[in-house]
């Protein structure tokens, strides 16, 4: 089964864990520098370049998440989300911060992880994981 998680990593772990997907066409890898975003609207403005979605979110959390849970457009079998210097990212924003993990978390991670499979027709669980580096 697959386990979609939220997870903290050293640099290390990030450098083999890329190391080890990079090769691999069936993984898409986006990663976001923590130390730029200060706001929504940078995050959601890294969100929209990473992952090329279709439209804007800037005014809109919930079509930011439709967006996460559809990906479509991407076509691969495995997702990875990087944030470096996590403990910067949102440094003067916590509630932002802590909704935006809590966001993972509880709406998009588990949609990947099993809720595709009874919403969508033909919908097929798929890895998405979060690493935050220290």
């Amino acid at each position: 089964m697959i386990e979609n998680k939220v997870e903290v990593v050293n640099i290390e772990d990030i450098k083999a864990i890329k190391k080890n997907v990079t090769s691999d066409a069936k993984i898409f890898l986006a990663e976001v520098n923590g130390s730029t975003i200060h706001s929504w609207e940078d995050f959601i403005s890294e969100m929209q370049d990473k992952f090329k979605f279709p439209t804007p979110c800037f005014d809109s959390v919930d079509r930011y998440l439709d967006w996460m849970r559809d990906l479509g457009w991407l076509e691969y079998e495995k997702y990875i989300l990087v944030i470096n210097d996590s403990k910067l990212f949102l440094q003067g924003k916590p509630e932002l911060k802590n909704e935006i993990f809590s966001d993972f978390k509880n709406i998009i991670l588990p949609f990947w992880q099993e809720e595709v499979e009874e919403v969508i027709v033909g919908g097929k669980a798929k890895s998405f994981m979060v690493y935050l580096v220290k």
